[in-house]
């Protein structure tokens, strides 16, 4: 039996066409963002498309190690992107949801890389 909720609708019908498992997945999404560390970084990255890690780890106030780690979360999530760069890797958004999602909070782009 369907689950009543406002004006007659059912549950189904408030969640409109998402399913479960895209429901899932912005929840692990959210979950992921919600960390302040992670967050900060994503700005960072945002900002800064191709940062590596050592510059990033400064830019934040975090060691490199627990940069590390913090965007290894992200990259599993789909979040960022790593680019090899010589020894080094790059660091970008990985996909224009969260690109765009990132400007609907006010998160800017660096005067060095006004195209992305």
């Amino acid at each position: 039996m369907p689950v009543s909720t406002h004006a007659g609708e059912t549950a189904n019908g408030v969640l409109g066409a998402a399913s479960p498992e895209i429901i899932d997945d912005w929840a692990e999404l959210f979950q992921a963002l919600a960390d302040t560390n992670r967050l900060r970084i994503l700005l960072a990255v945002h900002h800064s498309p191709g940062i590596c890690v050592t510059d990033l780890a400064e830019a934040v106030g975090m060691t490199a190690n627990a940069t590390s780690h913090a965007l290894a979360a992200l990259r599993l999530r789909g979040v960022v992107r790593a680019e090899r760069s010589g020894r080094e890797r790059r660091w970008r958004i990985a996909s224009d949801d969260i690109h765009n999602l990132l400007h609907q909070v006010g998160a800017t782009h660096s005067p060095l890389h006004p195209d992305h």
